[in-house]
């Protein structure tokens, strides 16, 4: 009668430590799925943004004006255009330049010749704007007194009037100085705007 007891006994305390390690494993199991979802980026969550990424629609903008050529060619006109607050004036002043090279959005005329890609800018502490261009800016110029004046303060007065930090430009190409883009305007030194080559918008 004892031993029947005893193993009686045995029995449920094996059941007891089988249920027990049953329940540890499957509670090892739940905590590691619960880890492992609230260790999932943010952005792989349903219905949740990065909160260090801000919405396109409330992206701060500002707006500059880039001087492009006016149909008959004779003069340069001013178009809007907005881009993003960058925090840092070269940065902004780049982008600026990189729109001016992408071309006017109305009936204006490009200035700058197919081709032209911005190297760097870079402002001193004096004002000036270096602002280096790829070889195509002269290499590709079309020729002609008139076109090289609006080339050249297309650039000029779209940074100097957008940026009051900068009070002059010098122009690079392939990150070398050079005297002149087709042989009439002096590019050995930096260039202040010019508000005598403006037509009405």
């Amino acid at each position: 009668m004892t031993d029947k007891i005893e193993r009686t006994k045995d029995g449920h305390l094996k059941k007891s430590r089988i249920k027990s390690i049953v329940l540890l494993i499957l509670v090892g199991i739940l905590s590691m799925v619960l880890l492992y979802q609230f260790r999932k980026p943010v952005s792989s969550r349903p219905g949740l943004q990065p909160s260090g990424l801000i919405p396109p629609s409330l992206e701060q903008k500002r707006s500059v004006r880039l001087f492009f050529s006016s149909p008959t060619e004779d003069a340069l006109q001013e178009e809007v255009r907005e881009i993003k607050l960058a925090g840092a004036i070269d940065q902004e002043a780049r982008v600026a330049v990189m729109e001016l090279i992408k071309g006017p959005r109305s009936d204006l005329l490009s200035t700058l010749p197919a081709g032209t890609q911005l190297r760097q800018l870079y402002i001193d502490g004096r004002g000036i704007a270096y602002v280096d261009f790829s070889a195509e800016l002269r290499d590709r110029h079309p020729g002609g007194s008139n076109a090289e004046l609006l080339a050249v303060y297309s650039i000029v007065d779209t940074l100097a009037y957008n940026f009051e930090q900068i009070k002059r430009v010098q122009i690079l190409v392939d990150g070398s100085e050079i005297d002149t883009l087709a042989g009439h305007v002096d590019l050995r030194r930096p260039l202040k705007p010019r508000i005598d080559i403006y037509g009405a918008s």
